[in-house]
């Protein structure tokens, strides 16, 4: 369990963390239905493109590398890039903004899920350079011998970041709960303060 400093622990009033979390199901709904594709939510999507501009540089960073590493590194960057965001949060005590850092999480590992779950069919559109894109994930799965699998594969990705973005919101009750139970400390110490003197 975090540690909180009394003092530093959610300085903001109690209504904008419940509109917050109120805003984080909503999210959290959203990505569990969001197909880039045909989206009309434009901060999802805007998420989305920022993971999938992490996703294409990942694939130039790592071009040099092995093509089964090459193919990889776009979905391998996507999700490191949003554990990063997550880990940063924490780290720095925003346990509030990490529950926004987990249900970024789970976004990236929904589109890797999809992705890795389209290797056999490949009916996404994908984009790259020149007329013949290669489906990163048909690739791989083709090189393990596992494309049979890839349904299964892409679906454990997703239910892991469905499951995430779950124990963020749960988190985020426990947050305001903990909330709550200072707030109620902090007057009834106040008040006492006020009787002895």
């Amino acid at each position: 369990m975090p540690k909180f400093q009394k003092n530093n622990f959610m300085p903001l009033p109690l209504w904008l963390y419940i509109i917050g979390w109120i805003f984080f199901v909503y999210l959290f709904l959203q990505i569990i239905g969001f197909k880039a594709e045909d989206s009309n939510n434009l901060f999802v999507s805007g998420l989305y493109f920022i993971g999938f501009g992490v996703h294409e540089a990942s694939h130039i960073i790592f071009s040099f590398a092995p093509p089964i590493l090459a193919a990889a590194a776009g979905s391998i960057g996507e999700m490191s890039f949003s554990i990063l965001i997550l880990a940063a949060t924490l780290k720095s005590k925003s346990y509030f903004a990490s529950i926004f850092a987990g249900l970024w999480l789970m976004l990236s590992m929904n589109n890797v899920g999809r992705y890795m779950s389209d290797a056999r069919r490949q009916l996404l559109p994908l984009i790259g350079p020149g007329n013949i894109v290669q489906h990163d994930w048909n690739y791989v799965f083709g090189q393990f011998g596992w494309l049979e699998s890839d349904l299964m594969i892409g679906g454990i990705f997703r239910g892991v970041g469905d499951v995430i973005g779950f124990i963020g919101l749960i988190f985020g009750l426990w947050l305001i709960f903990m909330k709550i139970k200072s707030n109620i400390k902090n007057k009834s110490l106040k008040q006492s303060i006020k009787l002895v003197c």
